[in-house]
């Protein structure tokens, strides 16, 4: 970037006019726009912060008792009941019948 003062002054010297008569020719340049990047931040040397070391103390291991054995109960088969015979119990789910439409 060049000053308005600059520029006045750089345009009296490259003027035609700047011996002794009295035109004066004052030219202003452009401004030089220049882009930069923005300035990197400064970085400081930090330490590493301190390693701790701490003993860890291990439990004693107790071993778990095993549960207490389940008590079998026995039930006797109730008499009251007729038994059936195993044919004659049947199961079955309905049947539907469904056209069945695809690609032929």
């Amino acid at each position: 970037m060049i000053s308005v003062s600059a520029a006045a002054a750089l345009g009296l010297i490259c003027s035609e006019g700047a011996s002794a008569s009295t035109v004066v020719r004052v030219t202003y340049m452009a401004p030089a726009i220049v882009y930069a990047p923005p300035p990197r931040p400064v970085y400081y040397y930090v330490p590493a912060p301190p390693t701790y070391v701490v003993p860890v103390v291990a439990q004693p291991v107790v071993p778990v008792p095993p549960p207490p054995p389940r008590v079998t109960v026995v039930v006797p088969v109730q008499r009251s009941y007729a038994v059936a015979p195993v044919p004659v119990v049947t199961y079955s789910q309905p049947v539907m019948v469904v056209p069945v439409a695809g690609m032929h």
